[in-house]
């Protein structure tokens, strides 16, 4: 009975010596210099509850026992039959990542050996999608009236920009007390910080840590040198073309990549305060290129990955305007668009395949062209 009445207790919210912890800690591991922020909630809220502490039930169980009958043996056709265990809850940045991988095929000629074979084009974000959490690059963010910095790392960043200078609680500060500083609040996105950064990752940091939902994707392009003459970077980091090339420059002697992307495809559109339109109207350019590249039969494809919500939905809404204008502009390419955005509340990782018409439908694994 002293069970009974301390499980009914539980269930029922009584007073109890329960124990909220609420802290939300990222994964990173740590980067000299800096401590990652702790939590990630609307302030005024309670932070998401992680693990709960019982009352102890020690006084129930160390009553006198209560002696049970022993258990009566039943035939066994009679005896009911096993219970599936429950399926595993889905994990949708989980299933985007076998999916980015899946699509990324070299293109494969009709029976006509001269014809030219179908293109596969990749067009990537880095911080986020291509890079995890734990990269080391930051964006600083400055106390109002003051000098303090509140390092920020770049895949938080995508979640907590709006929330700037309203009333956000991050990393055990109010943001309503903080601001962007143009230049000085983006400095690590200048020079050679991107290839520096890499180095320090891949040497420091746990794969899991510094390699996002797109790296494997990124991997596999640039380990077939026809897609790999295919892959774009559009960042909103503002190094030059010839700086981005010295990163991958590193991850090609590191071993993990086999071939360059050309450095005219590497584009950093930051600072311009247009990055989810600028990113927009290089990928219809790339897009042209390709519609406008010999096709033996099938269909070339591009696909486009980004963690951030704005330039995902930016990019998918230009592109089908532009489709709705003028349904025949990329007849002869697939596009395929991937938001693998992990830390964002309101939206989940999805991949859309752009109609002819300017419509949207679900990518499904295996697909063909």
């Amino acid at each position: 009975m002293r069970v009974l009445a301390a499980f009914a207790a539980l269930a029922l919210g009584l007073p109890a010596n329960a124990q909220v912890l609420t802290s939300l800690r990222t994964g990173a591991a740590p980067v000299p210099g800096f401590s990652a922020p702790a939590l990630i909630a609307p302030a005024g809220l309670p932070s998401p509850v992680l693990a709960l502490s019982v009352p102890s039930l020690a006084p129930a169980l160390a009553a006198p026992a209560i002696a049970i009958p022993a258990p009566v043996a039943v035939p066994a056709a009679l005896r009911p039959s096993v219970v599936p265990a429950s399926p595993e809850r889905p994990n949708p940045l989980g299933q985007l990542r076998g999916v980015l991988v899946d699509w990324l095929k070299p293109g494969v000629a009709d029976e006509n050996a001269s014809a030219a074979a179908p293109v596969s084009a990749y067009v990537l974000d880095l911080d986020g999608n291509a890079f995890g959490p734990g990269f080391p690059t930051k964006i600083i963010l400055f106390e109002k009236g003051g000098d303090r910095e509140l390092p920020v790392p770049t895949a938080h960043f995508a979640v907590i920009e709006k929330s700037i200078g309203t009333d956000f609680a991050y990393g055990g500060v109010n943001l309503r007390d903080y601001e962007l500083r143009g230049d000085a609040s983006f400095r690590e996105f200048f020079g050679p910080k991107f290839a520096a950064d890499l180095r320090y990752a891949v040497e420091n940091l746990p794969a899991s840590e510094w390699q996002g939902p797109s790296w494997g994707a990124l991997v596999r392009a640039l380990n077939d040198p026809v897609i790999a003459a295919h892959t774009f970077v559009l960042t909103a980091r503002q190094h030059t073309s010839e700086q981005l090339l010295d990163g991958f420059r590193y991850l090609q002697a590191a071993g993990f990549i086999r071939y360059l992307p050309k450095a005219e495809n590497l584009h950093g559109v930051g600072g311009t305060h247009r990055t989810a339109e600028r990113k927009a109207e290089l990928m219809a350019e790339f897009i042209d290129g390709l519609q406008a590249s010999p096709l033996g039969g099938g269909r070339h494809a591009v696909g486009f990955s980004d963690d951030t919500w704005a330039n995902y939905e930016k990019m998918r809404d230009a592109l089908t305007a532009i489709l709705r204008r003028e349904p025949g502009r990329w007849s002869k390419v697939k596009i395929v668009l991937f938001f693998t955005g992990s830390n964002d509340l309101s939206h989940r990782p999805e991949a859309l395949v752009l109609n002819d018409d300017g419509t949207t439908r679900p990518y499904v694994p295996g697909e063909r062209r």
